[in-house]
């Protein structure tokens, strides 16, 4: 965000080759983020992007001609990135996005129409100067588009702070390119500058989306079993492997039903991604868990094992806080109800006669059989 300002001031100092070419960034930024956006459907990108590409279209050509219709502009595309924002995710091409696509349509049908008609009501509200004007003779802006700008941007913050996720950050990260590019006028410097901006955010946080699409369980938000894999890729010398199972699972499944079993494993998993030792959690499928311990031995890691079921072993889980059972008998029945969920967990190391970490969690997989043998609840080397 800040290089995309030093990069404004210092626009007319690059060859004119550069500013010849830079042209067409925002064009192909564009393309490649409306395309990954509609190919991982994630709806809020496509729909910034297309902001951004909207701006450029209707300042660039200069349609929104008269002061109070490029008024109307400027404080349409802040309160658009906010309702975006606000939305809930439906898809892009999907019967649940039309609520988005009709307050876009119509935030262009009324920026249409203020230009044509040039109604007394807008230049009212839009080009009003509500306070002494000395005070904004910073900017060509209306205080209306001011004030209308800064609040929506400390709503965008308060969001990031509540709802932090790439795609909010990318929202946030364009209302800030678009209130600069309006403020800024219809120069090229604007357009292609705060334009690329804008989209290269909306990238980013289409390729943060793909990587946790990948790398992250859905369910737990622990690495899944490629991030194991690729971890596992650059092990070497001394390392520790331990295989964890939540006991008894599928008789908990049978009992609670399926949305109090995955309450338990994100439970688990959030006791797990405290674990200390510096050991890493991933969920390596169903009910089993891994966590890698780098540099450290069995006899090193076990202790921060013995930590972590104890933390598990010592959680009560509440069954009404999950349970959705539609059988009215069993809610009254799970309600209040408090159950202890326990772990056994297999540990081994790269001690030894073995070639790869596979070996190792192949070793740690059959210690965990023998922590259940032992009754459950145990850690076994």
């Amino acid at each position: 965000m800040v290089l995309s300002f030093y990069g404004y001031q210092k626009y007319g100092q690059l060859p004119a080759a550069i500013i010849n070419g830079i042209v067409f960034l925002p064009v192909m930024l564009a393309i490649m983020v409306i395309g990954l956006s509609i190919h991982f459907n994630r709806s809020p990108v496509f729909f910034y992007a297309l902001l951004v590409v909207i701006a450029n279209i209707v300042v660039g050509l200069g349609l929104a001609s008269t002061s109070s219709s490029y008024a109307l502009v400027s404080v349409l595309l802040p309160l658009l990135v906010l309702v975006i924002t606000l939305l809930p995710e439906r898809g892009i091409v999907s019967i649940r996005a039309i609520p988005a696509y009709v307050i876009l349509l119509s935030s262009i049908f009324l920026v249409i129409y203020v230009v044509v008609s040039s109604p007394s009501w807008a230049s009212y509200a839009l080009m009003t100067d509500w306070v002494p004007a000395r005070y904004f003779d910073w900017t060509t802006q209306s205080q209306s588009v001011l004030i209308v700008s800064m609040l929506v941007s400390i709503a965008m913050l308060v969001i990031c702070f509540l709802q932090p996720s790439p795609q909010v950050f990318a929202g946030f990260g364009v209302l800030v390119m678009l209130i600069s590019q309006m403020h800024a006028g219809d120069s090229s410097a604007s357009l292609n500058v705060y334009g690329s901006a804008g989209l290269l955010m909306c990238l980013y946080a289409v390729m943060q989306e793909s990587w946790r699409m990948a790398y992250l369980d859905e369910l737990t938000e622990l690495p899944g079993r490629r991030a194991l894999r690729e971890k596992f890729q650059k092990m070497s010398g001394l390392y520790t492997v331990a295989m964890l199972d939540v006991d008894h699972f599928k008789k908990f499944n049978d009992s609670y039903g399926h949305d109090t079993g995955d309450a338990v494993l994100r439970m688990i998993a959030a006791k797990m991604n405290k674990v200390t030792g510096g050991g890493a959690s991933y969920r390596y499928g169903g009910e089993e868990f891994s966590v890698v311990f780098a540099g450290k031995s069995t006899r090193d890691a076990i202790p921060h094992l013995e930590a972590l079921r104890e933390v598990i072993a010592n959680s009560p889980f509440v069954i009404n806080r999950a349970s959705r059972r539609k059988d009215e008998r069993k809610e009254k029945k799970n309600k209040n109800q408090s159950v202890t969920v326990t772990v056994s967990i297999g540990v081994a190391d790269s001690n030894g006669d073995v070639t790869s970490p596979w070996d190792v969690l192949k070793l740690s997989d059959k210690a965990l059989y023998r922590a259940k043998g032992k009754g459950r609840n145990c850690v076994c080397g």
